[in-house]
């Protein structure tokens, strides 16, 4: 047999897998047991991503090509940067137009993407004509929907990924870019709290969220806490560190505005991370730590089922009103006990720091 032939037989092309994913940290981090799944099922793979402005920092060396789409960016003006790496695989994990076009823009044979058969005639014939593997996510909301990880996950299955999706957080959390810092190494072994405006929802104040902290922390007993807040809610942050309980001021550390992978690091470091249904959610799940995940009460038992952190271990719960019968500080004791719970169940061994 001739010498190139024999090559041509033997050496199979290696695979490029396009990750398309225009939106939040939050929602990309969901996207990891899909990356994961394909990784297993093509292991000599190199991988890109197409991210936004706030994402695009999110993952590792993993993912080894970044291509950086802004809101508004002609598709055309990334086709060329897109092209030039090769991909055979697209994984369209948005419903974004922009989304469809950019995976087509990259030159990829096999493009998953989501469509809605009969429900949006017009959109899905036009969706169902920009992907070869289509796969069927309903318009409409279910009682009882599917986590939005095993719907992102159908999309990896389409291009050769095995079921079910991946949820151990060893093989997880290697896709995140975690940077330890000294802000996550003053944090290490603290309950945190990320603040977001999703806190004031239900009537709250930032007076009275700083009345549930108060009792949490204070119950906890521990020496050491974290606030967290992302640039846009520093404001807030401020607010309630200001407006807890005197003695426990100097203990609690506000950790504002930090560079993603610096985020990423100080969530890394916590025990637990009390939060409302957020992004920050999703990564400390990922990264194996444990979460108290607070849902607005309205539309609980759907949102907690499809939006749940999907590994390490978790807490979820309906945001409680504050009234006569459930003040601030029951709340708090409330809050403790779910954190004081989850640190009992995550032994050393269990750790993956």
């Amino acid at each position: 047999m001739h010498y190139a032939q024999a090559c041509d037989k033997h050496v199979p092309e290696r695979e490029a897998i396009l990750l398309v994913r225009l939106d939040g940290v939050g929602d990309a981090a969901l996207c990891i047991p899909a990356l994961e799944g394909l990784r297993r099922a093509f292991p000599e793979a190199t991988f890109g991503a197409v991210c936004s402005n706030a994402n695009a920092t999110l993952f590792s060396a993993r993912v080894e090509h970044i291509h950086i789409y802004r809101s508004g960016q002609p598709v055309a003006s990334l086709g060329g940067e897109l092209a030039a790496v090769g991909y055979q695989k697209a994984l369209v994990a948005t419903e974004e137009v922009a989304g469809y076009e950019l995976a087509r823009a990259s030159g990829a044979k096999e493009r998953a993407g989501f469509w809605h058969r009969l429900y949006k005639p017009f959109k899905s014939l036009w969706q169902r004509t920009q992907v070869t593997r289509p796969v069927y996510r309903p318009a409409a909301r279910g009682a009882a929907p599917e986590h939005e990880v095993e719907t992102l996950y159908r999309l990896a299955v389409a291009l050769g990924a095995r079921a079910p999706a991946p949820s151990a957080p060893e093989a997880l959390r290697p896709w995140l870019r975690v940077e330890s810092t000294e802000d996550a190494r003053a944090v290490a072994g603290c309950v945190g709290v990320q603040i977001t405006p999703k806190w004031l929802s239900s009537g709250y104040t930032p007076s009275a969220v700083a009345g549930v902290l108060s009792e949490m922390f204070a119950e906890l007993g521990d020496n050491r806490g974290a606030l967290i807040a992302a640039s846009a809610d520093e404001d807030l942050a401020s607010a309630i560190l200001e407006q807890l309980a005197p003695s426990l001021r100097t203990q609690i550390r506000l950790l504002a505005s930090l560079p993603l992978p610096s985020w990423l690091g100080a969530i890394d470091a916590l025990d637990v991370l009390v939060t409302p249904d957020t992004g920050a959610a999703h990564v400390a799940g990922m990264l194996g730590r444990c979460v108290v995940d607070i849902f607005d009460p309205q539309d609980y038992e759907r949102l907690s089922a499809q939006w749940r952190p999907w590994a390490g271990s978790w807490r979820c719960h309906a945001k409680r009103h504050l009234d006569m019968d459930w003040d601030a500080a029951a709340y708090g004791r409330f809050l403790a006990a779910q954190a004081r719970e989850l640190r009992a169940m995550d032994t050393p061994e269990r750790r993956l720091g």
